[in-house]
């Protein structure tokens, strides 16, 4: 009986060491798995964000440019004399001015 008994408290202990070697692998497998989830989560918001930048930058850039045209026919003005503003050619040269002083600042 104590033989018996014996080897029920080795097959027990046995099936204890399985069971939480069991259970360690599943945690690692859930850990591994949030990990996976919160990379993917981190570099959805990381993408949108960057986005959302580039978005805001290139709406700065067009403001900016109407702005910097704006006074640059304004300025033009007041030193020929006469509004500008209205002219079209008048504003392609800015706008042309404004792309090649980018150009020059891109290529520096």
């Amino acid at each position: 009986m104590l033989e018996q008994y014996r080897a029920q408290l080795a097959d027990a202990r046995t099936e204890a060491a399985n069971i939480r070697a069991e259970a360690q692998a599943e945690k690692t497998g859930m850990i591994e798995a949030a990990r996976g989830e919160a990379a993917a989560a981190a570099a959805t918001v990381t993408e949108r964000a960057q986005a959302q930048i580039e978005a805001e930058r290139s709406q700065a850039m067009t403001t900016l440019r109407r702005d910097v045209s704006e006074l640059a026919l304004t300025l033009a003005g007041k030193v020929v004399g006469e509004s500008l503003t209205d002219d079209a050619r008048a504003r392609a040269s800015v706008d042309r001015f404004i792309a090649d002083l980018e150009n020059e600042a891109a290529n520096k």
